[in-house]
């Protein structure tokens, strides 16, 4: 029988001298922009404007309709986004956007119709890839719905459509991850050779085969915490690669660390608990957290590449 091989990848360090999170690609922190923290208003259903402040969430999904048929869509076709109102001043309303690790300001106008809130605001126009929203809200309505339009029509930048709810981002270091991480695009091919054997044991025939061995977590990911356990030599020398990687990151996870690296997001992201609002929460982390984050990273390098299906 086949023997199904799971290659643990090395990720490269999150941190540099001042523990700041590394991006695996491109070794730096999403750019870090300054925003009012909204003064969130507890009511989730809609009635009046304050009502309006706060975070919303939900999916930022590529709207078929309206893209042409000759776009190329990319594999980041869905992502999370928290959509911010900080600050709604008369008819002005000022936020920001927080997705696919990226954070941009936006500012424009608040309608308040007799029915309904309809919301326009713009995001800056020096960058090719932003763009404008359009979003409505009926009132005594708890859902926000409406389009993002890009400023320049690509094959990579797609016109997207949202459904979002207003969510408020409370730390948790109880928050769980219910599934294994595994990254398609990260893998080796193994080769090896399957044996056919007679009664007596003896080989009549042999053919080699190759298999592909991916970057994966094991079920081990699910039994510890690194928000709360503080973990010791012994037990992290003993992790694989992919494990260190996801325990590593749960912990930027449950402090709303919006991530860069795409399957992480993906990961994450299909995560109820979990909401991107910041780009550095370094200065979040808490004592148990740094100790554990600074011993994974030691023992991230040479922990053990091959695992079997049952991870052993």
């Amino acid at each position: 029988m086949k023997k199904i091989v799971l290659l643990a990848l090395i990720i490269a360090s999150f941190f540099s001298c001042q523990r700041n999170i590394k991006n695996e690609k491109d070794n730096v922190i999403a750019e870090h922009i300054d925003f009012d923290i909204p003064k969130i208003n507890a009511n989730k259903v809609v009635n009046d404007k304050a009502d309006l402040l706060g975070y919303w969430v939900g999916e930022f999904d590529v709207n078929e309709k309206a893209a042409d048929t000759s776009y190329k869509y990319d594999d980041d076709y869905s992502k999370k986004i928290t959509f911010s109102i900080d600050k709604i001043e008369g008819t002005k309303i000022i936020g920001h956007s927080v997705v696919g690790g990226n954070i941009e300001k936006f500012e424009g106008k608040l309608i308040n119709y007799t029915d309904d809130f309809e919301i326009h605001v713009k995001e800056p126009n020096s960058k090719t890839s932003n763009g404008k929203f359009v979003l409505n809200i009926a009132k005594n309505d708890s859902i926000l719905k409406g389009d993002w339009v890009p400023y320049t029509k690509s094959n990579k930048v797609l016109q997207r459509k949202l459904s979002l709810k207003k969510k408020f981002f409370v730390y948790n270091p109880k928050n769980k991850i219910m599934f294994n991480y595994f990254d398609s695009e990260k893998f080796n091919v193994i080769k090896d050779t399957f044996y056919e054997e007679d009664s007596l044991g003896n080989t009549i025939s042999s053919e080699a085969y190759e298999d592909q061995a991916y970057f994966t977590t094991t079920d081990t990911i699910f039994h510890l915490n690194p928000s709360t356990e503080l973990f010791n030599k012994e037990l992290v020398e003993n992790l694989s690669k992919g494990d260190i990687f996801i325990l590593r990151n749960l912990i930027f996870a449950r402090h709303g660390f919006s991530f860069r690296d795409k399957m992480l997001r993906r990961y994450f992201d299909n995560i109820e608990w979990y909401m991107p609002v910041f780009s550095d929460v370094t200065k979040e982390l808490t004592d148990i957290e740094k100790k554990n984050i600074d011993l994974l990273l030691r023992y991230e390098e040479n922990a053990k590449e091959y695992y079997d299906v049952f991870g052993r």
